[in-house]
């Protein structure tokens, strides 16, 4: 079972100009099984938050039927179906796709494997293998794999978008053989808080004290008011006026027993 909280805040750059929160995001737990999607609609794309939130519906669609562990081929059909989702939204509008532009990013966890597909920027953060090795330090603070490098495209402020002719050129996929226990997916309004980008890895402890926070949450309508919270914070605020979006997923590990019990008892 997963323990599981998302959502997304209007930065203060749209909310001065009027246009919409263009980021969208979902994530289900079912069967063991947790599913994750996030899309950054393009801020020069006008109708891109249509593009984003079809995107991440289609994908979770698709993948919501998944029965155990999925290879690269099915990754790579459920991308495409979330990118035929953008275009035929696009058609109903009476647009070109390139204004339904929008990056995309996916998490799919099991009992012991993951994966993950991204298209674009924006960051996909899980425990770090380390924290398998019984001999690290347990008053070392946790460390975190990323699962791709934010793809900035060619130049400054640009990226790639899944409504792309070429998106598979630039579609990465990853699957992982080990358990997992604890996921984050962001786009790239916070992106810059969670990457030290000179050292080009994690900054851990963005992501420790945050998944403590929902470790510890008793039910999903505090946390979600607290992940709110925290991203339209005036901390954060400072550091980004873009779009925010945030979904933390941590394993629930019921209680093991010291020892067995007394059979005599």
């Amino acid at each position: 079972m997963w323990k599981l909280v998302y959502g997304s805040v209007q930065g203060t750059s749209h909310v001065a100009s009027g246009k919409p929160c263009q980021d969208y995001c979902s994530g289900m737990s079912e069967n063991g099984i947790l599913v994750a999607a996030c899309s950054d609609g393009a801020g020069s794309a006008e109708l891109s938050h249509f593009g984003s939130r079809a995107a991440v519906l289609r994908f979770m669609e698709e993948a919501s039927h998944l029965a155990g562990a999925p290879d690269r081929e099915a990754l790579d059909g459920w991308v495409a179906s979330a990118r035929e989702s953008v275009l035929a939204e696009a058609e109903a509008q009476g647009v070109p796709p390139r204004q339904l532009a929008c990056t995309f990013l996916a998490a799919i966890i099991g009992e012991d494997w993951a994966a993950f597909a991204q298209i674009g920027d924006g960051v996909i953060v899980f425990d770090g293998s380390a924290g398998d090795d019984e001999t690290a330090d347990p008053h070392a603070p946790p460390g975190y794999d990323l699962a791709f490098w934010p793809d900035n495209g060619e130049y400054a402020n640009t990226t790639r978008f899944l409504t792309q002719a070429d998106f598979r050129d630039h579609l990465r996929i990853e699957i992982v053989p080990r358990r997992i226990c604890e996921l984050a997916v962001m786009t790239d309004g916070l992106q810059m808080l969670a990457l030290d980008v000179a050292g080009s890895r994690v900054h851990d402890r963005f992501f420790a004290p945050l998944f403590r926070t929902v470790k510890a949450g008793s039910d999903e309508e505090t946390l979600t008011a607290s992940l709110l919270g925290f991203m339209d914070s005036k901390r954060v605020n400072e550091r980004t006026d873009d779009d925010k979006t945030l979904l933390l997923a941590t394993r629930i590990i019921p209680d093991v027993p010291a020892s067995l019990p007394d059979p005599a008892a």
